[in-house]
């Protein structure tokens, strides 16, 4: 059993991997883009449910079993036939991708065998079996999808449980030897199932089937028991083991099967001027018969002439001009701009209006206001970070208003584009030391950790890097007073 378990199990793993592609929709195959590998999220789904019934000869295979290939098909007086046995039932399936999917079985039928040699008995019993398989699409994964479309071959294997009643009776004189009871094992079947689609609903197949049993009791007879003696035991009462001294028993089938495909507005794949046409607008085809992955339509190629009439459809409206122009340099666009024409380098609000920052610092101070949102720049030499004689006084009272009114400051440091990124954003954080050490040893300031610190490089300019004032308006510490 650990066999058929290693089995089982890779079944079902592939089974997992494939559910990802289960119920994809669908597009056009056959086309020179067809990319195996993509995938398509649309509306339109497959159906993968249906559902099945087959009916057909069985047989036995086991210690009653006169011939390893045909049976015995006539009765005498040393013989009795072991053809003329049945089964039939019905399967529901599940596909869960093109390649794998998933079958409930449910059977019920009669079996036959006899063994002149040692034995000298025949048997007669009825079984009814379920079970859950696994399956694989042999065709689609050896063949791929286009080729036998109209054909399904599946191989599977699985596990479930047989519910049995067999007694073996004499050869000579047809006396009762052993009786099983009613009684129930494991099983394991394994299969080929074949099929050919007739139509959007209906599929005709053969299902070959072999079923393995945990038990050598099937035939009401283990290996190796030879006695004789008229009903001697019910097996079903004996507390023995399920084995004898040869294999465990075994039955197949060979069966015709009928299948209706479930799901709404089924299609059937018709071909046209050679090639398989689609048409997911109209219904849903099965995923027995069509993998997604043939369905996705190849993008549309546009030619020039229609990549220009989107291209024009789909402009959108002139940008008012002041929206683009910034007369003064100050960040702010004309269409905002309240004093457009600020002298360069003035620290402007969010509407352009020139804000003294010096005067507001000292203003504070003096009436012990509050600390409003406001800006600065202190701008520095060329691959220099030593603060100018100019900002000193302006980066005291700063500390001092910081110290009486709780502000708080954010710092954050640039440098021009005159050197490599490593280089610049080293020197910006120079720049930023430098100011937040000039607030702290010189303008005394109490609370280092109310001042917030960043630094950028070169990557943040506010003018434009080909000129020399452009070049000096970059090289800043951004000063940002906060409440």
């Amino acid at each position: 059993m650990k066999k058929v378990s290693q089995l089982i199990g890779s079944f079902a793993l592939g089974a997992m991997m494939a559910l990802p592609s289960f119920a994809q929709p669908l597009e056009q195959p056959n086309s020179p883009d067809y990319n195996p590998k993509a995938s398509y999220d649309g509306p339109y789904k497959m159906n993968t449910w249906s559902i099945s019934a087959h009916f057909g000869p069985s047989l036995f295979f086991g210690d009653l079993r006169e011939y390893d290939f045909w049976p015995v098909t006539k009765t005498s007086s040393d013989s009795h036939k072991e053809s003329g046995t049945f089964q039939g039932g019905l399967t529901i399936n599940k596909q869960l991708s093109y390649l794998f999917g998933a079958r409930l079985d449910g059977s019920i039928g009669n079996l036959r065998g006899m063994k002149r040699r040692m034995y000298n008995r025949y048997f007669e019993g009825n079984y009814f079996d379920v079970s859950l398989a696994g399956t694989v699409n042999l065709k689609g994964l050896l063949m791929g999808p286009n080729k036998m479309k109209r054909w399904k071959v599946d191989a599977y294997v699985g596990i479930g449980q047989v519910f049995y009643d067999a007694t073996a009776y004499d050869l000579t004189g047809g006396i009762p030897l052993r009786e099983t009871g009613k009684m129930n094992d494991w099983i394991v079947p394994t299969g080929l199932n074949i099929n050919y689609e007739l139509s959007k609903r209906f599929d005709l197949g053969l299902d070959f089937r072999l079923t393995h049993t945990n038990s050598d009791y099937l035939d009401a007879t283990y290996g190796g028991d030879y006695d004789r003696t008229p009903n001697s035991f019910v097996i079903a009462d004996q507390k023995t083991s399920r084995k004898g001294n040869s294999e465990l028993d075994s039955y197949g089938y060979g069966a015709i099967q009928l299948t209706y495909k479930l799901g709404k507005k089924a299609l059937k794949v018709a071909k046209v001027d050679g090639k398989w046409d689609y048409k997911p607008e109209e219904g849903y085809y099965h995923l027995r018969y069509t993998d997604p992955k043939v369905l996705i339509k190849p993008p549309k190629i546009l030619t020039l002439e229609e990549m220009d009439s989107v291209a024009k459809a789909n402009r959108p409206k002139d940008i008012d001009p002041k929206l683009l122009l910034d007369t003064d340099g100050d960040g702010v666009s004309d269409f905002f701009d309240k004093e457009p024409n600020s002298p360069a380098g003035s620290v402007v609000d969010g509407s352009g209006r020139v804000l003294d920052f010096d005067s507001y610092v000292k203003n504070a101070l003096a009436t012990g206001a509050a600390c409003s949102e406001i800006f600065a720049n202190v701008t520095f030499d060329t691959d220099k970070n030593a603060i100018k004689p100019e900002f000193q006084e302006m980066l005291k009272n700063v500390a001092a208003l910081m110290n009486k009114n709780g502000c708080r400051l954010q710092l954050a440091g640039h440098t021009d584009r005159r050197a490599s990124d490593r280089y610049n954003i080293a020197l910006s954080r120079r720049r930023v030391d430098a100011v937040k050490n000039f607030l702290i040893n010189e303008g005394g300031l109490t609370d280092p950790s109310k001042v917030i610190v960043d630094y950028f490089g070169s990557f943040k300019p506010i003018a434009d890097s080909a000129s020399r004032p452009g070049l000096q308006r970059n090289r800043r510490v951004e000063l940002k007073l906060l409440p």
